[in-house]
């Protein structure tokens, strides 16, 4: 990756509102690069009951769509079928994500493909 500031000086002249925009743009990116690097995912099984919002805003998207075309309401309503059996066992076993710390020694499961 080359830096592109020596350029971009020559081309804007390199006056007082341009070089500002430009350290704000660095500034921009370095914070930014920093929030994404320092984000903490939550642990082992901490954020799954946070995935119901996301499930349920879902599952009210796919309800609340006015869908003429009956092969796309069948897709719709396996969609909100599949949410629904989805957000219940969340509820269901809500319990067992609170049982305390995972041990130390516990192995993590392989990452999916894509990941």
């Amino acid at each position: 990756m080359r830096v592109r500031l020596p350029r971009f000086l020559q081309i804007t002249g390199g006056d007082a509102a341009n070089l500002t925009i430009a350290a704000a743009a660095v500034a921009a990116l370095t914070i930014s690069l920093w929030l994404a690097r320092s984000f903490e995912t939550p642990g082992s099984a901490a954020g799954i009951p946070v995935v119901i919002p996301h499930h349920s805003a879902a599952l009210l998207t796919s309800e609340r769509a006015h869908v003429r075309d009956p092969s796309v309401g069948q897709i719709a309503d396996g969609f909100i079928e599949a949410q629904q059996r989805e957000i219940s066992a969340i509820r269901q076993s809500a319990g067992n994500f609170e049982t305390g710390p995972v041990p130390t020694d516990a192995k993590g499961l392989p990452l999916r493909p894509g990941n």
